[in-house]
């Protein structure tokens, strides 16, 4: 789905959904709060939630009308630079607390969304893209806890360079090195 194909509507919605959680995926902000701030009124609010649920920009988090974007939906919006300059960040660090950050935790879905994609470019042997694919798969499964660990993300970034390295994929690396502070 991209940008372009939303109405303007969806599109302000959409936004002012990303301008509230700052991109950040955990957060999680009311409907209602977020059509109100564009005049919609609650049946409105509502119907443009549906849709964008519908397209997998946002999910539903709670039943009285409480959402949250999803990964892909700020990803694009960042990649189209249409986002309020103040929510835009650059890649920080992981840092020493056990349980990963909002901002830290976007950098590594970031990464980790850009690793999937050039991973069949790469030319891996089947053992370097089974390694990969486990250690992308841990790092998603951190994700998706309520409490990622950032010990267990920092090792699978680890080995993710070392795969990455031994293919000669450039990209990753500048996002990864920038996490682990290397």
């Amino acid at each position: 789905m991209s940008l372009h194909e939303l109405g303007e509507n969806e599109k302000n919605f959409l936004l002012q959904i990303y301008n509230s959680t700052k991109g950040d995926t955990s957060v999680q902000v009311s409907m209602y709060d977020i059509g109100a701030a564009l005049d919609f009124d609650r049946d409105a609010s509502s119907k443009l939630a549906e849709e964008l649920i519908g397209w997998e920009l946002i999910e539903i988090r709670t039943l009285s009308g409480g959402i949250g974007i999803c990964a892909g939906a700020v990803t694009e919006i960042e990649e189209a630079g249409i986002a309020e300059s103040h929510t835009q960040e650059t890649i920080g660090a992981l840092g020493s607390e056990p349980i990963i950050d909002g901002d830290a935790r976007r950098a590594v879905e970031r990464i980790s969304e850009d690793v999937k994609e050039q991973a069949g470019s790469l030319g891996l042997k089947f053992d370097l893209l089974t390694e990969l694919m486990a250690d992308l798969k841990t790092i998603d499964a951190q994700l998706e806890s309520p409490r990622p660990k950032t010990a267990i993300i920092r090792e699978s970034l680890k080995s993710l360079k070392d795969v990455l390295v031994m293919s000669g994929a450039d990209k990753g690396l500048v996002g990864i090195n920038a996490l682990l502070k290397e």
